[in-house]
């Protein structure tokens, strides 16, 4: 008996060592995957109504989000305040919101190409009765840094899609319209954009200092966009008031830590990815941020009284 007691516990005991390897195998599964791993690297920009949008917008907000991956591009945008039941196109565009022609020209893999998909990247969608609407469109490409300008929204005045030659086309990039597939519906419009009223931009990589100069505190947000090593433009001027927040992105193609010497902040950059630093301007003077790495200066930061 005092056997059969012994047995029975030794089998207890086992089984109780096997559920505790079998969670903790389970716990090094998921241990493994880290947050956001497999995701990519994303910038997200705010979406604000153009002074010359026509009327009724005055409600919109929204964001819109690039994430590079695996080699390829997906853009999306998320909207309320919108007409209701009104079909909208959005464009990734190659420069940012400020200007006359907000946004600029639309961003293209081969520039002075295809107007269409694949060689841009257009959203379509329709709002909802409150006039909500959300698209998404993937590109087997990838953007690359400081290439993203903007996404700029527009009412959709061709709604419908067709290819340039009026036929069906294999399409790269692939819409999502409130969960149809319209990749296999073709591609954008003809030729002829017939859209020409821009609603709202939402800045992604185009402000300030990534199309050169001096920046000041109180406009878009500064994206000092660095290639191989070295700023575009060579190192950008940011100057604020004592008071003022500093706010200012950096987007690399490559991994980097960016340090703000004196204010001795710093973030790690991944491959292909942005950051954005916001503190305030509480040091007076004149400062460095560098790729602490490389030791190479990518701003001249000034705060003065």
């Amino acid at each position: 008996m005092k056997y059969a007691k012994n047995l029975t516990l030794a089998l207890f005991v086992l089984a109780a060592m096997s559920a505790l390897a079998a969670c903790g195998s389970s716990d090094d599964s998921t241990g493994a995957t880290t947050a956001g791993e497999g995701e990519g690297s994303a910038v997200i920009g705010r979406f604000a109504t153009l002074a010359d949008a026509p009327a009724g917008y005055s409600k919109l907000a929204g964001e819109a989000e690039l994430r590079r991956a695996n080699g390829g591009t997906t853009v999306s945008v998320d909207l309320t305040g919108l007409q209701p039941r009104t079909p909208y196109i959005a464009h990734l565009h190659s420069g940012g919101c400020e200007g006359a022609d907000p946004g600029g020209p639309h961003f293209q893999f081969e520039k002075g190409g295809s107007e269409e998909p694949p060689n841009e990247i257009h959203l379509r969608f329709t709002s909802d009765a409150s006039g909500a609407g959300t698209a998404e469109a993937s590109s087997k490409r990838e953007v690359h840094v400081g290439e993203a300008g903007s996404v700029v929204l527009h009412i959709d005045t061709d709604h419908e899609m067709t290819s340039a030659d009026g036929g069906e086309a294999e399409a790269e990039t692939v819409f999502v319209h409130e969960g149809v597939d319209h990749s296999k519906e073709g591609g954008h419009h003809g030729s002829e954009h017939a859209h020409s009223d821009k609603i709202a931009c939402a800045e992604l990589e185009g402000a300030g200092a990534a199309e050169g100069g001096s920046t000041a505190a109180g406009g878009d947000v500064p994206t000092i966009v660095v290639r191989h090593g070295e700023p575009e433009g060579g190192v950008q001027e940011l100057e604020y008031s004592a008071g003022d927040r500093i706010r200012f992105r950096v987007s690399s193609d490559e991994a980097e830590e960016i340090h703000v010497h004196g204010y001795d902040l710093s973030q790690e950059v991944p491959a292909n990815g942005t950051v954005e630093f916001d503190f305030p301007a509480e040091l007076e003077g004149i400062y460095e941020a560098e790729l602490e790495e490389k030791g190479v200066q990518i701003i001249e930061l000034r705060v003065n009284p």
